[in-house]
């Protein structure tokens, strides 16, 4: 097959990859806000599964650049789509490539905004949890007797039922 048809190939996965990963990230902001965290811990299994599959992608992205470029005697120092959208002279197969780029760079800054959106509401969720135990644990002197009584202090979370 042909190095432009395979790099096509895998440059389309890429797309799909991405897009489950914001897909992925959309859930999890709907269960950052009402859901259960055994469903969190599943979605986000499911994430680092992806992020594998975009980064083997990525590596094989770099490979069919790097051979096509090398194919046609052509020499960079990086292999990076830009670079092979430099050499290529069929206006079709470029604009399938920039399409593609396009839609790539679309999804990760949708990705990006969604993920910081994500960490802000987790932010959040744990500010109001610190904020729960110390009102739990606030630490009041303890009532002690006898000649051996320190000037303890004891929390509710020391109390012994």
């Amino acid at each position: 097959m042909d190095t432009l048809k395979r790099l096509l190939l895998t440059l389309n996965a890429m797309v799909d990859a991405h897009t489950r990963v914001l897909e992925l990230a959309q859930e999890k902001r709907a269960l950052l806000i009402q859901g259960p965290i055994q469903d969190l811990q599943d979605l986000i299994v499911k994430e680092n599964n992806c992020v594998v599959d975009i980064q083997n992608l990525e590596q094989e992205r770099q490979l069919l650049v790097q051979e096509y470029m090398e194919q046609n005697r052509l020499s960079s120092l990086t292999y990076t789509l830009e670079d092979l959208l430099k050499h290529l002279k069929q206006q079709n197969v470029k604009d399938t490539f920039v399409t593609l780029a396009k839609q790539l760079r679309h999804l990760i800054k949708e990705i990006t905004h969604l993920n910081e959106s994500n960490q802000q509401l987790l932010q959040t969720s744990l500010s109001y949890i610190h904020y729960s135990i110390g009102i739990l644990a606030r630490r009041e002197p303890a009532i002690t007797y006898g000649p051996q009584s320190t000037n303890g202090y004891s929390s509710l979370l020391d109390a012994k039922v």
